[in-house]
């Protein structure tokens, strides 16, 4: 059984002899995207290929003194050509993991979303799913969706939950507590989320929903303060020790993620869920840092991907 991972940087120890998954950059001349993946590879828990621009990446890792032989490259003219390579490259089996360079979203997307020649399973969501590291919490937090769905159906937060299982897996936590993110306690008609996550949290009380423990609606307070727990009277088997905060949608989940890394200087990794590889997308203002933690959860998804 895998130890609970509860810190970022334990995201990034492998034990020697594990499967080395090769991960394919579209669009790969971006300079740190080229760092933090030479910095995975370096730590041999990955391959790479580069996927784009040959002479600027080129001129990247050779202006950063970075060893060539670690970064292969694969010559596209234009990001969107590389996207497509890149996704072709994973459908294929060249490579097991997906990753966004220097690509806009919606080409990104759209080589993923192919109906012929993409990376998603007939059935299943495009959803994202971000690992926060919080210098004030336990434990590494699981939050969704901050980036693709901006107002997730009953169905598709259910598609949701099953994908956060999935991750916490990855991290070594079974049977992870899900905290169905409201304003408040109360189940209210005028709140519609509310009344959808009751639904949610009655099905997880039935074992409706395996592998996991649901329960809401919850105050943000409530599912991540045991204090607050206490001052509110309430009781539940997640108050103040959630594993996942399931957001009502998009604009909830990417304010809390953003206030995190400014306010509360957290750390972040995320990978996109529903598709047959495990895919990183990464934004122009993610750091190093969060492009390297979430190139080392990718390498996790795709060593249990493999095992199973």
């Amino acid at each position: 059984m895998l130890e609970q991972i509860k810190t970022l940087e334990g995201l990034a120890g492998f034990p020697s002899g594990a499967f080395i998954p090769t991960v394919a950059v579209a669009a790969g001349q971006d300079e740190d995207t080229i760092l933090a993946v030479h910095r995975a590879v370096s730590k041999k828990f990955v391959k790479a290929v580069l996927v784009g621009d040959e002479e600027v990446i080129k001129r990247i890792v050779h202006e950063r003194e970075l060893d060539p032989d670690d970064l292969p490259i694969e010559h596209c003219k234009t990001p969107a050509e590389a996207a497509t390579k890149a996704v072709s490259l994973v459908r294929s089996g060249e490579a097991d993991i997906l990753m966004k360079g220097l690509v806009r979203s919606d080409d990104y997307l759209k080589a993923i979303l192919n109906k012929n020649t993409g990376l998603l399973d007939k059935g299943e969501l495009l959803s994202h799913m971000a690992v926060v590291g919080i210098p004030q919490y336990p434990r590494l937090l699981l939050i969704t969706d901050a980036a693709i769905i901006p107002l997730p159906s009953l169905e598709q937060k259910l598609k949701m939950i099953s994908y956060a299982v999935q991750v916490a897996a990855a991290m070594g936590v079974e049977n992870p507590k899900v905290a169905l993110v409201s304003a408040s306690e109360a189940v209210s008609p005028k709140v519609a989320s509310s009344v959808e996550t009751a639904v949610l949290a009655t099905m997880g009380h039935r074992k409706q929903i395996p592998h996991a423990i649901v329960d809401g609606p919850l105050a943000l307070d409530v599912a991540l303060s045991p204090e607050h727990c206490t001052k509110k009277g309430l009781e539940s088997e997640i108050c103040g020790d959630a594993d996942v905060l399931l957001f009502p949608n998009i604009e909830s989940a990417n304010t809390f993620y953003k206030c995190c890394t400014i306010f509360a200087g957290a750390k972040m990794a995320g990978v996109v869920m529903g598709t047959r590889s495990p895919v990183v997308l990464t934004s122009r203002a993610d750091t190093e840092d969060s492009k390297f933690y979430s190139i080392a959860l990718a390498a996790r998804m795709a060593i249990k991907q493999r095992e199973a």
